[in-house]
């Protein structure tokens, strides 16, 4: 994502098709973002990623696909859920700052949005089990 306001933020690496939260990784103005994903059971709340970049210190989970995703931070929510409906276009994503958002925040929020989240939701937590006893934490990590 690059805008005149926004820093430049970029999103790579993972399993799958999509890059994804389970071994990518995150640079904003180049910076690369610490990211620590905490699956530690299958119920919700039990799942989110850890970040860090320069001083701030951000909270991220989501519930799934065209579901509600949060970034937090002291002081400040970035919520994005469902928007409404559109014909011939489909859902549609509504974003909500709350707090002293800035470009940062919801230019990560907007790039996590393209990402594959599933780690996060309960579906992925349950595939991932026998998938990491079998196969292990395997994953291309990207170049950052």
């Amino acid at each position: 994502m690059l805008g005149d306001r926004f820093p430049e933020t970029l999103f790579s690496g993972g399993s799958g098709v999509l890059p994804s939260l389970d071994g990518g990784w995150l640079k904003v103005d180049q910076t690369l973002v610490q990211m620590d994903l905490k699956v530690k059971g299958v119920r919700k709340g039990s799942r989110r990623l850890e970040m860090t970049y320069r001083e701030r210190s951000y909270t991220y989970t989501s519930f799934g696909p065209m579901k509600q995703a949060q970034l937090k931070r002291d002081g400040v929510t970035v919520t994005i859920d469902r928007g409404r409906y559109i014909p011939k276009v489909g859902g549609t994503r509504a974003g909500k700052a709350e707090g002293e958002a800035d470009a940062t925040d919801l230019a990560i929020a907007i790039v996590l949005e393209e990402v594959d989240r599933s780690a996060l939701t309960t579906g992925g937590a349950l595939l991932a089990i026998p998938a990491n006893f079998l196969f292990g934490r395997g994953r291309d990590e990207g170049t950052p």
